[in-house]
């Protein structure tokens, strides 16, 4: 993998050659009769669709060439509709043996997961009431496997922090903006606040699939991450003796409420200051996410981003240079 370009530097007219992994793969007849195939491939720097027209240029089993299967591909970088793909010249299945390094092929936080969970604990710490505290540790520090997972999933399939250690720095990055709001408005009770920034995403753990491209698992198809998640504080609480019911719903409203609206997918309105406030500090954390994406892509050139379908619109991506402050 170290001697072939990544998806992210790819420009048109470039030539590739390498591994790359098939998160989608689509068998499918033009209009004109003819089978193809279109792909989805990726590596960690990012994905783009490829289209191999000609299903004799598959060497060996056109079957193996399925979702989630490493291919070595030949082909040429083209634009359709301002948006790079690949035409695929030759294409084959590539062993788990013959591609080696894993990490390559899937995108990762910035953040070393140590330091997020370093940060996770510290605001653990800080919880000043007993029982919230009590929940939170039962979830994040006694379930070493939820906690390993909260570590590792995305915060997506493909809207926001859509990439190993998304859900973690998702839910520590609405934390640090949560704190910032309860210091505005004191009337707010911050550990409520807080256990909500934890807890409002922490189901998607069980709701996707993430050991080779992104996707939903049967639970999460079936119950989605809100409900997922509800029974498991319930569960939580429930083994912790004397936990007060009120506390057990003011938390649990935040999260079934956090998507804001029903059309959403939130089986309840936000009821609560504390509730209003985590649904807008997760929607903007994940739309900001977004943008600051389009704004750093290189795909398609110019000072507009392709049409995003998370925000519905095109990005400017014209930056004003920001002053910063000059040390005396």
């Amino acid at each position: 993998m170290s001697d072939q370009p990544v998806i992210r530097t790819l420009k048109e007219g470039d030539a590739f050659q390498g591994f790359l992994l098939a998160q989608e793969a689509t068998y499918k007849v033009s209009v004109k009769g003819t089978e193809y195939l279109e792909l989805k491939l990726a590596d960690a720097s990012g994905d783009l669709k490829g289209f191999l027209w000609d299903l004799r240029a598959v060497e060996g089993d056109l079957e193996a060439i399925r979702a989630d299967a490493f291919v070595r591909v030949k082909g040429s970088v083209t634009s359709f509709n301002g948006r790079l793909q690949l035409r695929v010249d030759k294409i084959r299945f590539a062993p788990d043996a013959e591609v080696g390094d894993f990490s390559a092929f899937f995108p990762v936080s910035a953040r070393p997961v140590p330091e997020m969970l370093a940060e996770l604990d510290a605001c653990l710490a800080s919880i000043l009431d007993p029982w919230i505290r009590a929940l939170l540790t039962a979830l994040f520090v006694d379930d070493a496997e939820l906690r390993a997972a909260f570590a590792l999933a995305p915060a997506a399939k493909s809207m926001h922090h859509a990439y190993l250690g998304g859900l973690l720095e998702h839910s520590l990055s609405v934390i640090g903006m949560a704190e910032r709001a309860c210091a505005h408005y004191p009337l707010l009770n911050r550990d409520l606040v807080l256990a909500g920034a934890l807890l409002h995403d922490v189901g998607k753990t069980a709701e996707l699939s993430y050991q080779r491209s992104i996707g939903y698992t049967d639970a999460g198809n079936l119950l989605g991450h809100i409900s997922l998640e509800a029974e498991w504080i319930s569960r939580a609480a429930g083994r912790i003796p004397g936990f007060p019911e009120g506390l057990r719903l003011q938390i649990l409203h935040i999260v079934l409420s956090h998507h804001g609206r029903l059309e959403f997918g939130s089986p309840v309105l936000p009821k609560t200051p504390e509730a209003l406030l985590v649904h807008y500090l997760d929607d903007l954390d994940g739309k900001l996410e977004v943008m600051f994406r389009a704004v750093a892509e290189e795909s398609g050139g110019g000072s507009w981003s392709p049409y995003s379908r998370a925000l519905d619109r095109m990005i400017y991506r014209v930056r004003w240079p920001k002053v910063e402050a000059v040390e005396n």
